[in-house]
């Protein structure tokens, strides 16, 4: 990954806690407050010793709640049997203070006669059965933040691996005939070098657009072909006549974008497998256009399903239906097959609402 990914991400989770951390203190805010003005309305008199016996008693409970988050987040609990056992100490600790402190100040403070025994253990069970909510509460939602981030930490590893195996497929589909054309330039020097001269021309945009295609992600669809032109003129020097090509492309088309080097793979796939195996040449036509929301694309070329099944052509088209699934999912497809007893037919079809990726 880039570094301005990680940076990203490290913002990103940054923000999530900050996040998280406003919608604690918030909930804990509302949720005490709301049960001292509760027991202040429904509770024990009223007044200002009322005011101020309920404002220890939730004061207690909101310090104590608090302390034992921070504790559990500083010794790292996360999952439900670390959180559990601790909590349920807390459940009967933190009203046990709140009850005491509730004592207290009610008798050495206001000079109030004590209370029965049912009434404080009516109070400690009343403070036992919030505290209980409180951390029932605490802990569905954080296991609820924890598997969260455990699935948006798979997604992100998901991507991360299906980046790497993306550039890693890309890598692979650099052109097969550079030695060739080498060959057949080193001939024409001396035979036709005006020819050469369109030779070396044709290579070099070639070249130069395979350096590109290795930092983007997608290309126009015009762009695509160019560099598809420029192959096919550097075949038909080496076949001559044996090579036809026929182009048939819808004006629409040339806007739409497409994974680069994709398109010379399956011209590459016709020549190579198809058009080279046949003594006397074949035909070899692209046609384009664009309908419901989708690119598509047909490369016929001369030969047998047979021969443009072979191995090494297997593994190309195999690559290529990868890139697909990887930038589009189900949303695109390359089927190849028979069109009739002398001709294959490779068809792809890719979203045009999807070609701005990455463009």
């Amino acid at each position: 990954m880039r570094p301005e990914d990680s940076l990203s991400e490290n913002a990103s989770a940054d923000r999530a806690i900050a996040a998280g951390s406003r919608a604690y203190y918030f909930s804990q805010s509302c949720g005490w407050g709301l049960y001292a003005i509760l027991l202040y309305l429904l509770g024990r008199g009223s007044g200002s010793q009322a005011a101020v016996l309920v404002a220890v008693w939730c004061g207690i409970g909101l310090l104590g709640t608090h302390l034992l988050r921070s504790y559990a987040h500083h010794r790292c609990w996360r999952t439900i049997p670390q959180l559990v056992p601790p909590f349920a100490v807390a459940a009967i600790l933190i009203p046990a203070v709140m009850n005491g402190a509730d004592v207290a100040i009610s008798t050495l403070v206001f000079q109030h006669p004590p209370e029965p025994r049912f009434i404080l253990l009516a109070h400690y069970f009343q403070a036992i059965l919030v505290v209980s909510v409180w951390c029932a509460v605490f802990l569905s939602a954080n296991e609820a933040r924890r598997r969260r981030v455990a699935e948006m930490e798979a997604l992100r590893l998901a991507l991360v691996a299906q980046v790497s195996q993306f550039h890693a497929l890309r890598s692979q589909l650099n052109p097969h005939f550079l030695f060739n054309s080498l060959n057949n330039l080193r001939e024409l020097i001396d035979e036709d070098p005006g020819r050469a001269k369109q030779v070396v021309d044709r290579l070099s945009e070639l070249l130069r657009y395979t350096l590109r295609a290795g930092r983007v992600e997608t290309v126009s669809f015009k762009e695509e072909l160019r560099a598809v032109e420029d192959y096919l003129s550097l075949e038909k020097v080496r076949f001559e006549e044996r090579l036809r090509v026929r182009f048939e492309i819808e004006p629409a088309s040339l806007d739409a974008r497409l994974p680069p080097m994709i398109l010379q793979t399956l011209a590459e796939n016709g020549v190579k497998h198809g058009i080279s195996q046949l003594p006397e040449g074949g035909d070899l036509s692209i046609v384009a256009r664009v309908g419901e929301g989708q690119l598509c694309i047909a490369v016929t070329s001369s030969g047998t399903l047979s021969q443009a099944s072979e191995k090494s052509s297997a593994v190309g088209l195999d690559n290529a239906r990868e890139r697909l699934r990887l930038m589009y999912g189900d949303a695109a497809s390359l089927t190849v097959g028979a069109l009739d007893d002398c001709s294959v037919r490779a068809a792809l079809a890719i979203p045009v609402n999807s070609n701005g990726v990455g463009s």
